[in-house]
């Protein structure tokens, strides 16, 4: 039987390791590309949520001293975000803006206005059941006249972000399952090449912890590239954004992309180092007649 020649070219070896490098930052930045979208998105809901506010409105004849003190209270409550408080006067200097400094003349100089309190909650706190109880001792306090809120518009939103975050998570587990094949399959492809060799040397008598070396260095530095390279994108990315809007990309934020940064690139490290182990434990054990498959 004629011995089977093992010829390497080098192009050919580059432009494997080149799509396979490729592969893997492609499906990384994708990753990563849509775990920032879903985090922005979440935090303009949140957004949205904390800016609907409730109107606390006081008995006509309320303190000052009464009035801060209730605000102060609601301040402390877990459920509050912020609490303003707004005179009777302030309430008529808003009017005025509104309906012009004169009219108040129809009422003799009368100041019809009630002080009040605006109050939001904390996006976790806008549920039903929660605002309910937040009322209800509200309006169980003896200075509190009756307190103004738009049931129908939270549960309006309430049922918009659990739709969407219903969607966004099955895409996100859609993405993640894709990624993995993908990875999984370019891994594979650029193992199987190289069955011929790895058979050779076994058939030397190498043991399986010399075979496998170079192939898990390999794929240590293409996840380690692959990831760096995404990473790179999404800086970009990030940059770009920034540069044309500074009300999206906030300092505040900054600690949250160097986590999601350094989780793509170990997510990538980890998949391509384990789908190689993977593939070369395969093909260490792959029958004969299967090697030409």
């Amino acid at each position: 039987m004629a011995k089977r020649q093992l010829s390497f070219n080098p192009v050919s070896l580059w432009s494997a390791n080149f799509s396979t490098v490729l592969s893997i930052s492609l499906v990384l930045f994708m990753l990563g590309f849509m775990l920032l979208f879903i985090f922005h998105a979440f935090t303009a809901s949140n957004n949205l949520k904390e800016n609907v506010s409730f109107t606390v409105y006081l008995m006509d004849g309320t303190l000052p001293q009464d009035a801060l003190n209730l605000e102060k209270e609601l301040k402390s409550n877990k459920y509050v975000k912020s609490t303003e408080y707004i005179s009777q006067e302030k309430a008529a200097q808003i009017m005025n803006e509104v309906m012009g400094e004169d009219h108040l003349e129809v009422l003799s100089s009368v100041n019809p206005y009630s002080s009040s309190i605006n109050v939001n909650l904390k996006a976790q706190s806008l549920n039903i059941n929660d605002i309910r109880l937040f009322i209800t001792s509200l309006e169980a306090k003896d200075i509190v006249d009756s307190v103004d809120y738009r049931q129908d518009l939270v549960k309006d939103i309430n049922n918009a972000v659990y739709n969407v975050s219903a969607f966004v998570l099955a895409f996100i587990i859609c993405l993640l399952i894709i990624a993995i094949t993908l990875i999984n399959h370019t891994i594979r492809l650029t193992i199987y090449s190289k069955r011929f060799l790895i058979r050779s040397m076994e058939l030397v008598g190498a043991k399986p912890g010399f075979i496998r070396k170079p192939f898990l260095l390999k794929g240590l530095l293409f996840g380690l590239i692959g990831g760096l390279i995404a990473d790179i994108l999404l800086v970009g990315i990030l940059f770009w954004v920034g540069s044309s809007s500074t009300q999206i990309i906030l300092p505040q934020y900054y600690q949250i992309y160097g986590i999601l940064l350094g989780a793509i690139l170990v997510f990538g490290i980890f998949l391509s180092f384990s789908f190689t182990f993977l593939s070369v434990f395969r093909f260490m054990h792959l029958r004969n007649e299967k090697l030409y498959r």
